[in-house]
């Protein structure tokens, strides 16, 4: 173990700035993954569901928020609420449920009674508390703050969190590009994904923001398939005419785009076009309509793709949107939900080609998400090891490179997208946020 005389680790050393190396042992050890529960996931806002996902009065999902389960509810007053899966009487589930709808959620234990608002309504023996219990007092515990951009909730254990637009901030500019480019915004096609994989959160948050000289060497198969939206050379083009993005909070992108409009909204409904550009400013439709592929990570652990794709090779590609959690149940497992969006103005074929595209590339069988948690598995596996815990990775090809200036988007641009800077932004916005007590 790295620590100081004051028993804490010594961050630095697990994260060397000055050489661009982070030690195998913050994706393997225990305790850290301790204090992330304590510093990042409790005082970070979260990603908790999609608004299409509760689109009725007493629409519920279940969730995590770091390592507790929560209960994602639209309110009687249409307002989304967001508590703790947890009885306040002796600490059973409320809801053992994925989803459903209800006006009440009542204890399978005791009986105890709560409306779609958390308010304790009946304990089943109210008399013999003689009047002296508090009912406001007894209710379900809400999260501290919880709020939503376009149609992504968040929320927070934090009460003093910064807000959520704050703690997004300019990573909502690239978020619009992919999820709020129409005026009616996007809708989730289908229940989410959820499957377990053996590795840690952070590799996922990495390779999402972003690895990117991972394409060729880990999807080789899939690539020479020849199912990319785009021919390939014009992909290798634009691996290397493309930038990644760092944002402050730990947040960063990359958006494959193409240096010509010879491909216009490559997978993209052609009759949805206006609203794209009546939508977004000229220079997010300019990104998107030249994207062939895009990754991003909100730190800590929310990331999203969209990729160009012609799986059947009919000559007609689909621009497949997903979402996804590397939700943490442990430092040696995630619990990876998956979910596949499209414009609600979209023809219904449309959004079906979505689904369908999504979930033979990025679903729980889909062959790149193969090819990835294998490679991120692996990494796991190795490095529980007492010799490979005590080794370290290197990041170094990111010490060459300076932000340019030459980019339309917000943020730190780099040029090209190839090397390692934004992924070790990300760690070493990982290491600030650990090291604060």
């Amino acid at each position: 173990m790295l620590r100081t005389t004051d028993d804490f680790y010594d961050w630095d050393q697990l994260i060397d700035e000055q050489r661009a190396h982070a030690s195998t042992s913050i994706f393997v050890d225990e305790q850290i993954y301790a204090l992330e529960v304590e510093r990042i996931f409790n005082r970070s806002w979260l990603f908790l569901g999609h608004a299409t996902e509760i689109p009725n009065p007493g629409d519920f999902v279940t969730r995590r928020m770091g390592d507790d389960q929560v209960i994602l509810i639209r309110g009687d007053d249409g307002k989304p609420r967001a508590f703790l899966n947890q009885c306040p009487h002796r600490g059973s589930l409320i809801s053992k449920l994925d989803n459903g709808n209800c006006q009440h959620f009542v204890c399978s234990y005791h009986g105890w009674t709560f409306n779609n608002a958390g308010q304790l309504k009946t304990t089943s023996y109210d008399d013999f508390y003689q009047g002296k219990l508090d009912f406001s007092a007894n209710g379900l515990r809400a999260v501290a703050q919880l709020d939503s951009h376009g149609e992504l909730i968040f929320a927070t254990w934090d009460a003093d969190a910064v807000s959520l637009s704050d703690y997004l901030g300019d990573m909502k500019w690239y978020l619009d590009i992919y999820f709020n480019r129409t005026p009616g915004g996007m809708e989730v096609l289908a229940p989410p994904q959820r499957w377990i994989v053996n590795t840690n959160w952070k590799l996922g948050a990495l390779n999402f923001g972003t690895d990117n000289q991972h394409l060729h060497p880990t999807h080789m198969g899939p690539t020479a398939l020849g199912i990319l939206g785009a021919p390939i050379n014009e992909v290798v083009n634009a691996l290397g005419s493309s930038y990644q993005i760092s944002l402050d909070g730990g947040h960063g992108c990359v958006n494959t785009t193409l240096p010509h409009d010879d491909l216009p909204y490559t997978g993209l409904p052609k009759e949805l076009i206006p609203l794209y550009e009546q939508t977004l400013s000229p220079e997010q439709a300019t990104i998107l309509r030249r994207n062939v592929v895009t990754v991003g990570n909100v730190f800590p652990y929310l990331a999203w793709i969209q990729v160009a794709l012609d799986t059947e090779r009919k000559g007609e590609a689909i621009a497949a949107g997903t979402l996804r959690l590397w939700q943490p149940i442990g430092p040696h497992q995630i619990e990876l939900t998956c979910w596949y969006l499209a414009e609600k103005e979209a023809p219904e074929a449309h959004k079906q080609a979505v689904l369908a595209e999504g979930l033979r590339t990025f679903g729980m069988s889909g062959m790149f998400e193969e090819d990835d948690l294998d490679i991120w598995s692996s990494i796991v596996t190795a490095g529980k090891g007492s010799i490979a815990s005590t080794s370290t990775m290197n990041f170094e090809t990111a010490l060459n490179f300076e932000p340019v200036d030459d980019f339309p988007g917000p943020g730190r641009a780099y040029f090209p997208m190839l090397p390692e800077c934004e992924q070790f932004n990300l760690l070493k916005h990982w290491k600030q946020v650990m090291s604060r007590r």
